[in-house]
């Protein structure tokens, strides 16, 4: 009796797996590893490039260097990597005043402790830390030894 109820408990797990949907699959042109989250797709590019040769090469593929407008996107970007990658801001045309590169200005923020602090007067770019919080950095990926980016991520619209 006890063997039979557990086949038979098997069995109804085994019908449940069956029946959760998949995670959905990047449209063709993302790259396969890529992530749907509230109706974008984001992917984490380990590549060493400065934050403009970044931007430009997330736009060749049609999209954006990300933009983070709120905490759960935050939440979900942090999750992707606790690599150093270049995030989708400047204050490269006004000191201090956080452009994301959709056009919009930053609101949301989520600095490290101490950020942005514009060290040598030559930080237009935004980075993430290894915790997932903000720093200010070079333009170039190799600016600080001790500190290398060594990727990017970007973002598209679903479709």
């Amino acid at each position: 009796m006890k063997i039979r109820v557990v086949l038979l408990l098997l069995a109804w797990l085994g019908m449940l797996q069956a029946q959760q949907p998949s995670a959905p699959k990047p449209p063709l042109g993302l790259p396969a590893d890529a992530r749907l989250f509230n109706g974008k797709w984001y992917a984490v590019i380990l590549e060493k490039a400065n934050w403009h040769v970044a931007q430009t090469r997330c736009k060749q593929r049609g999209g954006q260097l990300v933009v983070i407008q709120d905490e759960p996107t935050q939440a979900f970007i942090k999750s992707l990597t606790k690599l150093r990658v270049w995030l989708g801001a400047t204050d490269e045309k006004v000191e201090g005043r956080w452009i994301w590169s959709d056009g919009t200005e930053m609101t949301f923020t989520a600095w490290e402790d101490g950020q942005p602090n514009n060290r040598d007067g030559k930080e237009p770019c935004l980075r993430t830390g290894t915790d997932g919080r903000w720093c200010d950095h070079p333009k170039e990926w190799n600016a600080y030894a001790h500190v290398p980016v060594v990727g990017y991520i970007c973002e598209w619209k679903a479709k």
